[in-house]
């Protein structure tokens, strides 16, 4: 595979496109959503310590929008013109400089190993067609390990969609931050994100390209119903359609992806926000909500979180 092709569908998009992945719900069909507005609620939280009246603000993101989505609700302008400190999964210039090299110390087969050789049959001749029906090489995805194909098979459906990374939540805030001279922090390094999926058993990630390739034509679809949720604040929406559905069809990539990365950002989210800077803390949406979601992690520690 030549070095263009790795740069193109690089780390840059693997993030970004992770839970259309893995979507399985067929999405009903509705008219568009307007946009939220200042009646209706958001995908925001404010969040408050009864200890020491210190406060922050916690965005469930999605990670690829379009262009549309814009201008956000003034409450989001709001919030981060208070916060003193920008807080994101990753930090977004530090994934573009290492993408290549990333992927290919972590996302690749080593030399003579290919995906024809490792897939069962079945799997690979669900892999040719979907390949050839959106438009992918597939001779050149070869040394490509499964979990990076399962995701690249959204990806590629998303962008003919019109969604981009450049217009999502994360991109579009540390843009801004940037701008204003706003600090920015990271919870994790591009490395850890990439090994989160790299660390999955062969078994499982083939099981996860099984599931994505099963549910390919209903991708655009379920996104285009996770983004209407996300635009009039329904929490519930966004956990059945990104956290449950996880959850049925891909548990162990749930309990990697989700379940162990939130308990591992908990100790840094509260350092960060007992510290005197008032932060606007921005991940994903399948992390906000459910269960294992921040939101209920941080009122089990005693924290007031109320959705605005």
């Amino acid at each position: 595979m030549s070095t263009s092709t790795r740069s193109r569908y690089g780390l840059r998009h693997v993030f970004g496109l992770l839970l259309a992945a893995v979507l399985a719900a067929p999405a009903l069909a509705q008219p568009a959503c307007a946009q939220g507005t200042s009646t209706t609620p958001h995908m925001l939280w404010r969040v408050a310590s009864e200890a020491n009246g210190t406060e922050g603000y916690l965005v469930g993101s999605v990670h690829v929008m379009k262009k549309e989505a814009y201008p956000l609700d003034s409450v989001f302008r709001e919030a981060f013109s208070e916060a003193d400190v920008l807080v994101l999964e990753a930090n977004l210039d530090s994934m573009q400089v290492k993408a290549k090299t990333l992927v290919r110390e972590l996302a690749l087969y080593p030399p003579g190993t290919t995906l024809k050789k490792e897939l069962p049959d079945e799997t690979y001749a669900m892999l040719e067609k979907r390949a050839e029906k959106i438009g992918l090489n597939l001779a050149q995805m070869q040394r490509m390990e499964p979990w990076m194909v399962s995701i690249m098979i959204p990806t590629r459906q998303m962008q003919k969609a019109g969604y981009s990374q450049n217009q999502g939540l994360d991109r579009h805030f540390f843009d801004k931050a940037k701008k204003a001279g706003t600090s920015v922090r990271a919870l994790e390094t591009a490395e850890e994100q990439m090994r989160f999926f790299d660390d999955l058993p062969p078994e499982k990630q083939e099981a996860y390209l099984r599931q994505s390739l099963k549910k390919a034509d209903r991708t655009v679809e379920n996104f285009d119903k996770i983004v209407r949720y996300w635009r009039t604040g329904n929490a519930s929406g966004i956990e059945e359609m990104m956290v449950e559905q996880m959850k049925n069809d891909a548990p162990a990539l749930y309990e990697r992806l989700i379940t162990e990365r939130n308990a591992t950002w908990m100790p840094r989210l509260t350092e960060i926000l007992e510290s005197e800077a008032l932060p606007m803390i921005v991940v994903g949406a399948g992390h906000v909500v459910g269960v294992n979601g921040l939101v209920e992690l941080l009122r089990e520690k005693g924290y007031r979180v109320e959705q605005l």
